[in-house]
């Protein structure tokens, strides 16, 4: 059942206070800390440092209009800029150069200081440097980002969307539509010929890896390692280079994600890997209906193809008939965040209602709120001096790790990225609507609304 918006919007606030309990002050500015471990490190990263937590600041800034929030970013900011200025850059979106460039370009958007436009700016002109010319177009080659997990050595070209060509490309794509360097569109371009070049073609659609000559099997059709994000990038870019090689490339990497989909209730998922027996079925934006959907909804858009919509309304079909969030399947375990669990979700349903007034899906979003809120933990926490009540969650990051729990401060992991939800419920149902979306999703509007042409 739904609440009211002061009430989300109080919940959000007490996930911030836990998120600034654990600020750490630098010569350049300030950071977070990853989790509450008091061994914790810093990061900067989007997925799960400073890089996101900056970003949230910047919502509560949009919602609120109290300077402090920008402050705080902009603080962020000035570490973030500092701290990377020499680094070697890295592909991958959520952990290095692209997600670290694309919150720079969102604090000049919000504040109008041009330095952190021009910093990332600079940070994509390094990113392309550090790119190689590999058949058709560019690529960047390093080593497993899963090394940690998977035990695989060697460097090895990397293609998906959240750590690899494609995710670089979605943040050119947004800087050049922004206008942040004038030859962002070519480098998208250039990364986006390579992509089409390595897609395995198949006769119901196009495949595409997480890497070249994987070392172990991973076939994941969904957002963000598999083919549904390539191909979401692809019909992004035909937005804006009209040119048919795109749109036909998407079409065919959207053929192969619906080859991929199974029947649940009256409604269909898409399994987590098209090798899982029996089938696991994420929910959450990694390798769920909430990144997945995406890419039905944008092809929609652009051909009106009523097929894709139908497409995107069977998976919204295929969650419910699951009995989420009160119902915990295999693939949406114990984690509430915006990456696996409830609070990705629950924006997708948010940008849903506000796309179609559908009321089914407000209600889901509410529902999700409020497993999050009752699998909270409340503590009195320090910020600027003062004894405060914080909220946060301790929560699983990997499904074949449920009882290794980390409560975190992260946007994709931790409670900014709960508390971004939180406050995205409540600014719907105030009738204003605060949300940043990343590049990778088609329905941004209200205060950080772009444009999705040339």
């Amino acid at each position: 059942m739904l609440l009211s918006a002061s009430h989300y919007r109080e919940l959000a606030r007490e996930a911030d206070r836990f998120v600034q309990s654990l600020r750490v002050d630098t010569p350049s500015g300030i950071r977070w800390q990853r989790t509450d471990s008091p061994k914790a490190r810093a990061d900067l990263s989007l997925y799960h440092g400073s890089a996101g937590v900056l970003l949230q600041q910047l919502e509560w800034f949009a919602a609120t209009g109290d300077e402090g929030y920008l402050e705080l970013a902009s603080r962020a900011g000035d570490d973030l800029v500092a701290s990377v200025r020499d680094a070697t850059p890295s592909v991958g979106l959520f952990d290095a150069t692209p997600g670290q460039a694309f919150a720079l370009i969102e604090l000049w958007r919000a504040g109008g200081k041009v330095e952190y436009r021009d910093a990332a700016g600079r940070l994509l002109q390094a990113l392309r440097e550090a790119a190689l010319p590999l058949g058709a177009g560019i690529g960047w080659v390093e080593p497993d980002p899963f090394k940690d997990i998977t035990g695989a050595e060697g460097e090895r070209e990397i293609f998906d969307q959240s750590v690899g060509a494609c995710g670089a490309a979605m943040v050119f794509l947004h800087a050049h539509r922004l206008g942040v360097h004038p030859d962002a569109l070519q480098w998208a371009i250039d990364a986006a010929d390579r992509l089409i070049e390595v897609a395995e073609r198949e006769p119901y659609g196009w495949r595409w890896q997480l890497m070249a000559d994987m070392p172990y099997v991973f076939r994941a059709p969904n957002f963000a390692h598999g083919s549904a994000g390539v191909a979401y990038l692809l019909a992004d870019l035909y937005r804006t280079t009209n040119d048919p090689r795109h749109l036909i490339a998407a079409q065919a990497g959207a053929r192969f994600v619906q080859h991929a989909a199974v029947t649940v209730g009256d409604g269909c998922l898409v399994r987590h890997t098209e090798d899982d027996e029996p089938a696991i079925f994420y929910l959450g934006v990694c390798h769920g209906p909430a990144g997945t959907g995406r890419l039905f909804h944008l092809l929609h858009d652009i051909t009106d193809d009523a097929s894709y919509l139908a497409t995107a309304d069977a998976l919204l079909r295929g969650v419910m008939a699951t009995g989420v969030p009160e119902v915990r399947i295999d693939g949406f375990w114990n984690n509430h965040g915006q990456c696996c669990g409830d609070a990705g979700l629950g924006d997708y349903l948010l940008f849903l209602y506000q796309r179609s007034g559908d009321a089914a899906a407000l209600e889901l979003a509410g529902r999700m709120a409020t497993v999050i809120e009752e699998r909270s933990e409340v503590r009195l926490v320090t910020v600027d001096g003062r004894q405060v009540q914080g909220r946060c969650w301790a929560q699983a990051e990997h499904r074949n790790r449920p009882d290794f729990l980390q409560t975190a401060t992260g946007l994709f992991q931790g409670a900014a990225g709960i508390g971004s939800f939180l406050l995205h419920l409540a600014t719907t149902l105030e009738g204003r609507p605060v949300k940043i979306a990343l590049p990778d999703q088609p329905f941004t509007d209200g205060p950080f609304a772009r444009g999705g042409g040339a």
